[in-house]
C-alpha cells in the first residue's frame, strides 16, 4: 500500500511540473555592426603613432658633395595608401626644424634642414623629392601627388627622396649627427 501512495504521490508531481511549463516564450536578439570607409596607412590601420620609416643619408665624410636618400618604410620605398574603395584621402608632409642660424649646403624653393645634434643653430639644407630625377621639390602642407605605383595589396605608393646638394667638399662643415623630423599626416 505505500508503494501504491508513494507512485500516485509521484504521478501527481509529474502532473504538476508539466502544468508549470505549460507556458512558450519567444522573440530576437538583434545583432548590428557599421562600418566606416577606412584607411590602411603603411599597413596600419592605426591613427597615430604609424611607422613611416626612415630616410637615411648614411654615414659620409664631412667634405661631401652631394648625398641621396631613399624613404624605406615597412611596405617598401615610400609611404603605402590603400583605403576602402569608397574613401577619398590626402598626404602632406611637413618638416619639424626651422632655419638654423648656420647653414651648410644648397638651399632649395623648399628647404629642410637636418640639425646638428642638440646645437640647434647649424643646420644642413636638404630637399625632399617624389623622383629620383630631383626637379620638383615637395612643399610642405601640400597634397603630395601619386607619383609611384598602385598595386592590390599595398595600395597607392607615394616614394620620397632626399637629397642633399652644395656641400662642395667644405672642411667647415662640423661633424657629428644631424636629424630632422618629417611630418606625415593622411586626412581621410
Amino acid at each position: 500500500m505505500k508503494i501504491r501512495l508513494y507512485m500516485a504521490a509521484c504521478g501527481l508531481l509529474s502532473l504538476l511540473s508539466s502544468a508549470a511549463i505549460a507556458a512558450t516564450s519567444t522573440g530576437t536578439i538583434n545583432a548590428t555592426l557599421t562600418l566606416t570607409s577606412g584607411c590602411l596607412v603603411n599597413g596600419e590601420s592605426a591613427a597615430t603613432g604609424v611607422n613611416f620609416g626612415t630616410l637615411d643619408f648614411g654615414t659620409s665624410a664631412a667634405t661631401f658633395s652631394t648625398l641621396n636618400a631613399t624613404l624605406v618604410g615597412s611596405k617598401g620605398n615610400g609611404i603605402s595608401i590603400k583605403c576602402t574603395t569608397d574613401q577619398s584621402y590626402n598626404v602632406q608632409l611637413s618638416s619639424s626644424n626651422g632655419v638654423p642660424d648656420t647653414v651648410y649646403g644648397s638651399i632649395s624653393a623648399q628647404p629642410r634642414y637636418l640639425l646638428l645634434g642638440k646645437d640647434a643653430t647649424k643646420g644642413i639644407a636638404y630637399t625632399l623629392y617624389s623622383s629620383t630625377a630631383y626637379t620638383t621639390p615637395i612643399a610642405n602642407n601640400t597634397n603630395l601627388v601619386i607619383s609611384g605605383t598602385s598595386d592590390p595589396t599595398n595600395g597607392d605608393n607615394y616614394p620620397i627622396y632626399g637629397r642633399i646638394t652644395g656641400g662642395n667638399f667644405n672642411t667647415a662643415i662640423p661633424a657629428g649627427t644631424y636629424t630632422d623630423t618629417i611630418n606625415v599626416v593622411v586626412n581621410y
